[in-house]
């Protein structure tokens, strides 16, 4: 009876396992054990209606706050090898409205997931690793509202991708590796409110692009290779970012409260008037004018840093009611004019690593203000009243007279930044209160001498060494030929004499396109070293030539490469240490394996003799079991 009933209570529990098994696995239960996983993983074969083999579908595993449906451990291949299915059959048990994946790799996203899914709202594919996207891939996506596909490989996006997304208001695409958008892919979407498609490679945005988009109000474009998008067509436009491009025109929105188009190439702004715009970032562009700031009276926060500008007037700012802060640094200023009437609500005015000499017309605008950086100018007095509002200043790094800073130091000396000190000051000044400065009776008037005698010194020097000028040249020649024409108007030339003056004009503008060349040629390398200063935050020194401002970038790219060196140096000894170091485990290695060898020599000769041994016992005992009197004796 025993034997009976063993074989069918093993066939009873397999069975009833199976059983387990099959309805966890339709009805998405937890199951913790490690069998279960890995089989799970492996993801069996069924063969459908029609007769093809297809892989077990994919069904949501788990849900939490944010997501009813949470795939895990999906896994599909670029090309369409096999089918891929998800959720049930039954499409009406499909009722799962935020979606997202996680520990899977989709590098084709199949038309099957949304066929299967068609009431998601929310569906999140970041960091998936897709390649491509299936032409009909997004086509039930009709209550789409928000879709996120950063963080992928994406280099191409099917024209009618988001055609059939009547619902969608949010859409990322950041880090991928698009190079454009193709034409009208946003003609369909008349909902969307948000785009973001930082950081891919888009060369050029199309001025069609967002013609029916009247909802777009945020768009980040950042990072990219953009050298075209006029950013004024988007009329609903709230905040817009278009940093890190190759922009050279900024076309602002009417409507924009906030954008950035910092690290760009800028140089000229345009658009119509905007009374709505309060942030404006443009630092790291190519601006030499501010005329375009009278449409955008109600500005608060500008940064124009880093840029070219050489001027700034109060013309510009009049109409500002509402500035806070204004960042300048890094420019190319000389003038600074903001005398007529302060800008009462500026809190904050960076000033610092420009070219300022005079300042002191700014008087009335200084003390208003809460912060105030002028270091690194070349700012000879200044005048700030004790009843000033100064919170913060820096002084560092200028041209100071010694008598106006020490009338000037007890009216702000508890405002100064503690680490705003000069260390090392030029021959003939001084240090006072960590500041240097010049004792003279006429300041401005010294510096101008100074300044004079340097520009004689330079040009003694270019006679000395006989530098010729070749514009001189020309307009000498030129002026030669037109007084022969005036002089000689109602006289016959001698045929000699003409046929010399058709030679110099022939050689005059062949000199002058040589000369224009060389200036364009000369002006390209100016730009590029100037682009190379601001480039490694170098400070460029304006009463020098470009060449010594190249030798300091020269400099200071050696000083890199040391040190580059040097490290390269110091990661290299350690790598040859630890090489040392895995030699000599390679030995001790070596050296425990010859003594695990001779152990087991000596393990299996001591089996060996154990062996003989016992075999000699068995034959003695075989003996003695022979011989009846032995036996007895033994008993």
């Amino acid at each position: 009876m025993g034997c009976w009933l063993i074989p069918y209570a093993s066939l009873l529990s397999v069975l009833f396992v199976c059983s387990t098994v099959t309805a966890q696995y339709q009805y998405g239960s937890h199951v913790s054990s490690s069998r279960w996983i890995s089989s799970t993983t492996r993801r069996p074969y069924t063969q459908d209606t029609y007769g093809y083999y297809y892989r077990q579908p994919y069904r949501c595993r788990e849900s939490n706050l944010q997501y009813d449906c949470i795939f895990y451990d999906v896994s599909i291949g670029p090309y369409a090898q096999q089918p891929v299915h998800f959720g049930y059959d039954d499409v009406a048990l499909n009722r799962q409205k935020n979606i997202t994946f996680k520990n899977s790799t989709l590098r084709r996203l199949p038309e099957s997931l949304l066929s299967a899914f068609r009431e998601v709202e929310v569906l999140d594919l970041t960091d998936l690793q897709i390649d491509t996207i299936e032409e009909r891939a997004l086509s039930n996506g009709y209550h789409l509202r928000q879709l996120y596909m950063g963080f992928n490989n994406i280099r191409y996006l099917p024209s009618s991708s988001f055609f059939y997304m009547q619902s969608l208001s949010e859409l990322v695409l950041d880090r991928n590796q698009l190079t454009s958008l193709p034409e009208g892919i946003f003609l369909r979407t008349p909902n969307l409110s948000a785009l973001s498609i930082a950081n891919n490679k888009l060369e050029r945005i199309e001025d069609e692009t967002f013609k029916l988009n009247h909802a777009l109000q945020h768009l980040r474009l950042s990072g990219n290779k953009l050298t075209h998008i006029d950013l004024s067509l988007i009329a609903g436009l709230f905040y817009g970012n278009v940093s890190t491009n190759q922009l050279t025109t900024l076309a602002i929105p009417p409507a924009v409260v906030q954008l950035d188009a910092s690290h760009n190439r800028i140089n000229q702004v345009t658009g119509a008037i905007n009374d709505q715009l309060e942030e404006l970032r443009l630092e790291h562009n190519n601006l030499t004018d501010t005329a375009w700031l009278l449409n955008y009276p109600n500005l608060v926060d500008l940064d124009l840093s880093y840029n070219e500008l050489e001027k700034l007037t109060h013309d510009h700012f009049a109409k500002m009611q509402r500035l806070e802060r204004l960042y300048l640094s890094n420019n190319r200023l000389t003038i600074l004019n903001l005398k007529s009437a302060p800008i009462q609500t500026l809190q904050i005015l960076d000033l610092a690593h420009n070219h300022l000499l005079y300042v002191e017309s700014n008087q009335n605008q200084f003390e208003v203000l809460k912060q105030l950086y002028l270091d690194h100018n070349s700012i000879v007095t200044l005048k700030i009243s004790a009843g000033n509002a100064l919170e913060t200043l820096t002084l560092s790094h200028n041209d100071w007279d010694c008598k106006n800073l020490r009338a000037l130091l007890p009216n702000v000396s508890h405002r100064l930044e503690s680490d705003d000190n000069d260390v090392n000051c030029k021959p003939d000044y001084q240090l006072e209160h960590n500041l240097c400065c010049k004792e003279s009776d006429g300041p401005y008037l010294d510096r101008l001498i100074q300044y004079i005698h340097l520009t004689s010194s330079a040009e003694k020097l270019q006679r000395a060494e006989r530098r010729c000028s070749p514009t001189d040249a020309i307009s000498s020649v030129q002026g030669l030929f037109t007084y022969m024409s005036y002089v000689g108007s109602g006289v016959q030339l001698n045929p000699r004499l003409q046929a010399e003056i058709n030679e110099l004009q022939s050689e005059i503008r062949n000199l002058t396109s040589v000369q224009t060349q060389q200036e364009q040629l000369l002006h390209g390398l100016q730009t590029e070293i100037d682009d190379n200063l601001r480039r490694y935050r170098v400070t460029k020194d304006p009463l020098v030539p470009h060449s010594q401002n190249l030798h300091k970038v020269i400099a200071h790219l050696k000083s890199r490469q040391a040190f580059k060196l040097q490290e390269s140096s110091n990661r290299q000894s350690e790598a040859e240490r630890k090489q040392q170091e895995v030699e000599t485990l390679e030995q001790e290695n070596v050296r425990l394996q010859n003594e695990l060898t001779d152990k087991t020599a000596k393990q299996n000769q001591i089996k060996q003799e154990t062996t003989l041994k016992r075999n000699k016992v068995k034959q003695l005992e075989a003996k003695k079991n022979r011989n009846p009197d032995t036996r007895r004796i033994t008993k």
